[in-house]
């Protein structure tokens, strides 16, 4: 038996998600941040003015990518809108867009050469468009919820979008929070650390505890110096919810009072609640403020910006899916939907896709298997040539003859080797080839990022103590005159070489050794233009940073790694650049990362900040 919806019900609780979703951002942005706890009251908490927010902005975006290309979208098709429309670049959004426009797909594009931000909240705060589409059907909203989340995301944020999303499905049949939180419970794997922090809240809830005391309780088992952590802020948010009590003042100031990524745990808690009381069970001075109005960070083309507006739009694509792939519910009573949105589902003849079996990534020289998924979706058999096209310099396996059956689906392994001489570019361009015998050729391209390569002098230390040995940045283990040279080559002859195939230096994998020691690490490299650029360095020790000759500086005092931890503003010359980074260890094991920065200025959508045409010179 199909559940029953009213659309009076479900556009009253649509709406009411999209005001909660709203009013939190926009109250939460002024804080975004600040981890303290506040003392927000109701008289206070709204800014002057109505700010953005990529909480509502990317979920926006993914309505118009429905509106687009029709119900049955792949985390390919959400990829390529954002591409075409967003130009967010911030933490995890500008991994994503460095990945993508490499030629990485999702669900690689969301963990590589994104250690620090893959378990952020930048897709949980995206899970309430695939809730309120499909209501009343948790495994189809965490199914486009996980398509989501992957884009930019790994692990534990993509559980907490499949999290989210499942609780906003079922908002429609269900107001008991702390059901709808167990409902949720049953899209994360009981062993992650997510699962735990969940279960960790509700314990504090079941105690009867503050709510200020459950805060401190998330924070001891599961702080992040990193604001955006998925896990304290999940954390925040069911505190809210809980504690508040179904009182949408109460649910809100916990949450901004909280601290923390404000913007999102207000909006998902508004979000949440607001779908449980409907539009109408919003207290009007909450709503007041926004007078049905949102704004965009980014240009979209779009009817309106009210939104009941974009409520109704919500529940057009609701609508539809009840109709065609949400099998559980009827929504009664509903108007007829006049759209263009395809229904049907869009498979190609053949698919092809890749594993890189391992790291989408390659070093100087090395020979990596790669494999070429194909799959036949055609009623008859088919053959062809596969073969592989790869950049000037490399080479590949021979093409093979391959025979498909009728939906029959193969994997097949190629070897394509990286060049030892020359220049090995960070963007990396493949194209897997099938030449089918009646003629028909597809195509599939696919990025296999160059990793950088470092040369390294030293390590060096001095064994101080029976149990201590010392590494200093004020000592020179070298003559540092010389790193002011033009002949780093000749210094850096005959050195240990090291191969990063992300922003991180693999010091550790090189050099085992727990002691702390001092390197020298000289990268070389080309630039196609001359460029103001920001380099940024994340190091667990101090560092000494040199370019095209130039001493820059000396940094130290943060011993906590984090990416984005120094930015040097220099110039790159068009053509040969390099960078000495003199790091010291001062920890059992080295954290040291690299990576080149230009701001998108213009704000022009499809632009990576971090700097994807530059490459290692290899001679």
């Amino acid at each position: 038996m199909k559940m029953k919806l009213s659309y009076s019900t479900y556009f009253s609780k649509v709406y009411g998600g999209w005001l909660g979703k709203c009013i939190g951002g926009v109250i939460g942005t002024q804080v975004e941040g600040k981890k303290e706890l506040h003392s927000f009251t109701e008289e206070n908490v709204f800014p002057k003015e109505i700010p953005p927010n990529d909480d509502l902005d990317l979920q926006v975006l993914w309505l118009h990518t429905i509106q687009q290309r029709g119900l049955f979208i792949t985390s390919r098709d959400l990829a390529e809108e954002w591409i075409e429309h967003c130009w967010y670049w911030f933490n995890e959004y500008g991994r994503f867009l460095k990945n993508f426009l490499r030629g990485i797909d999702p669900p690689t594009s969301g963990w590589f050469d994104n250690e620090y931000f893959c378990e952020s909240m930048g897709c949980p705060i995206r899970s309430e468009i695939w809730g309120f589409i499909f209501p009343g059907n948790p495994d189809l909203a965490t199914k486009y919820a996980e398509m989501d989340g992957v884009l930019d995301h790994h692990r534990n944020s993509v559980w907490a979008e499949k999290f989210y999303s499942a609780i906003e499905s079922m908002v429609f049949f269900e107001d008991d929070i702390e059901k709808l939180i167990h409902i949720g419970l049953n899209y994360v794997p009981k062993n992650s650390r997510l699962y735990n922090l969940i279960s960790l809240v509700l314990k504090c809830w079941k105690k009867g505890l503050p709510w200020k005391d459950a805060r401190s309780e998330v924070l001891k088992k599961f702080g992040s110096p990193d604001f955006t952590s998925v896990f304290q802020n999940v954390g925040f948010t069911l505190i809210a919810l809980l504690w508040g009590n179904y009182d949408f003042s109460k649910t809100m100031l916990i949450a901004i009072n909280s601290g923390y990524d404000t913007d999102c745990t207000c909006a998902t808690a508004g979000a949440i609640l607001g779908a449980i009381l409907g539009a109408d069970g919003i207290p009007e001075k909450w709503k007041a403020p926004l007078n049905d109005e949102f704004v965009m960070g980014f240009d979209l083309p779009r009817k309106s910006y009210r939104i009941s507006y974009l409520a109704r739009e919500t529940c057009d694509v609701g609508i539809l899916a009840t109709k065609v792939i949400n099998d559980k519910v009827e929504i009664t009573n509903a108007p007829k939907v006049h759209t263009s949105i395809r229904l049907n589902r869009r498979s190609p003849p053949i698919e092809v896709q890749i594993d890189y079996l391992g790291l989408p990534a390659i070093r100087k020289g090395q020979e990596k298997d790669i494999a070429v998924i194909l799959k036949n979706n055609l009623h008859y058999s088919i053959s062809g040539v596969l073969s592989l096209e790869v950049p000037k310099g490399w080479s590949a396996s021979e093409p093979l003859h391959i025979i498909l059956e009728a939906n029959e689906r193969s994997s097949v392994n190629f070897k394509v080797k990286a060049p030892s001489t020359g220049i090995l570019w960070d963007k990396n361009i493949i194209t897997a080839v099938l030449q089918l015998s009646d003629g028909t050729t597809i195509r599939k391209a696919f990025g296999l990022c160059g990793a950088r390569l470092w040369k390294v002098i030293g390590p060096f230390w001095k064994g101080i103590a029976p149990y201590e040995d010392r590494a200093s940045i004020d000592e020179e283990y070298i003559d540092e005159a010389l790193l002011s040279s033009q002949d780093l080559d000749a210094l850096f002859k005959n050195c240990e070489e090291i191969s990063a195939p992300t922003s991180l230096i693999p010091l550790d994998e090189y050099f085992p050794v727990k002691t702390e020691y001092a390197v020298y690490l000289y990268h070389k490299f080309y630039c196609p233009d001359e460029r103001q650029v920001t380099l940024v360095i994340g190091a667990n020790g101090p560092i000494k940073v040199w370019t095209n000759g130039r001493f820059l500086g000396k940094y130290e005092g943060s011993y906590i790694w984090h990416p984005l931890m120094y930015r040097i503003d220099v110039t790159l010359k068009q053509g040969v650049n390099s960078v000495v980074i003199k790091y010291v260890k001062k920890t059992e094991s080295a954290k040291i990362s690299f990576d080149i920065f230009k701001y998108n200025v213009k704000r022009l959508p499809g632009f990576s900040v971090w700097q994807i045409d530059l490459g290692s010179i290899l001679d």
